[in-house]
């Protein structure tokens, strides 16, 4: 699947309405028109993330020949974000793209095998056509591949090759692999422990857009790690994280909000950072409850009795 750049711009420069214009194109029948409405919600870029949008501009598209919509449509049915197509015809298409050489189709098809979409769950095949992949420079690949060896499904556990493969795809910035990688050094998975190097690589996945990494070097911020201790810049970075949309791949994966939300509320129940107010981290910690996450939960109980109203007493008439 093609990736957001990060690059952040205003859709207005002047009397110049880009996304006006391009939702008009779309409209009228343009296939790249349709295509970037797609990316569009596909990653949120105007604060609106809809997969199934994004698909129906992706299946308008691909009708007309538009071969990176195919592709992207494709995945989007192997993620469970589309249903345009019965698994056998997505698993089919996928093969034939596979086989003709397609780096990107190599790799969505060997996360057919992965998750077992089309086809019975293999992740012997999966490294096989992960690595295929890979070897040809997509840095997706080389992140799928290694996390194979990571957790040792397919290949023997690796931790040695797992961080070479993470490497090869956090060297090409692959946001998934800056963030894997930086955990990695984070907590000394098999390398020593380098925070520096840590708080680096979550920086440059901020750098293209990744609120998930904003949550990362909240962390960083807050405790000191790899970085000058700075609360509020910690703060913010929580913020961040939890108000803007994030890529496909991990945007349904929303315990890492409920983290972001946890901390949001213990920095403003203890004044770190920010305001202390504690009807605000309630209601930071509200939110985090609702994303299933048990702190925020017990915080809610523990801050019950702090911010209940408090009832007034009738004055009696003498």
């Amino acid at each position: 699947m093609l990736r957001s750049n990060g690059i952040r711009y205003n859709p207005r420069m002047g009397n110049l309405d880009i996304s006006k214009r391009i939702r008009q194109a779309a409209e009228d029948g343009d296939p790249f028109a349709q295509f970037e409405m797609s990316l569009d919600f596909d990653f949120g870029t105007y604060g609106e993330q809809d997969f199934q949008k994004a698909a129906d501009y992706l299946t308008k598209a691909a009708n007309q020949g538009h071969q990176s919509a195919e592709g992207n449509l494709l995945l989007q049915h192997v993620l469970g974000q589309a249903k345009t197509y019965p698994p056998e015809v997505v698993f089919a298409r996928l093969k034939n793209r596979a086989r003709s050489g397609d780096r990107e189709a190599q790799n969505n098809f060997g996360l057919c095998f992965q998750f077992g979409y089309g086809a019975a769950q293999d992740y012997g095949k999966a490294a096989v056509w992960f690595r295929r992949a890979a070897e040809g420079g997509l840095a997706t690949a080389k992140f799928n591949l290694g996390g194979l060896y990571y957790e040792g499904n397919g290949p023997e556990k690796d931790p040695t090759l797992a961080i070479e493969w993470y490497t090869r795809a956090a060297e090409q910035r692959d946001e998934l692999a800056l963030l894997q990688l930086g955990n990695i050094y984070q907590k000394g998975l098999g390398v020593e422990v380098n925070l520096k190097r840590a708080a680096l690589l979550y920086l440059i996945a901020y750098k293209q857009g990744s609120v998930r990494a904003a949550n990362h070097l909240g962390f960083m911020f807050k405790n000191g790690l790899g970085v000058d201790q700075d609360k509020p810049i910690a703060f913010q970075l929580y913020l961040e994280s939890v108000n803007g949309p994030d890529t496909p791949e991990v945007a349904e994966g929303i315990s890492y909000r409920g983290t972001a939300y946890y901390w949001l509320g213990f920095m403003t129940e203890n004044g770190e950072g920010t305001k202390r107010d504690l009807r605000a981290a309630k209601r930071w910690y509200s939110r985090g409850s609702e994303c299933g996450q048990s702190n925020c939960t017990d915080a809610l109980a523990r801050l019950r009795p702090a911010t209940a109203p408090k009832r007034r007493r009738n004055k009696t008439l003498n």
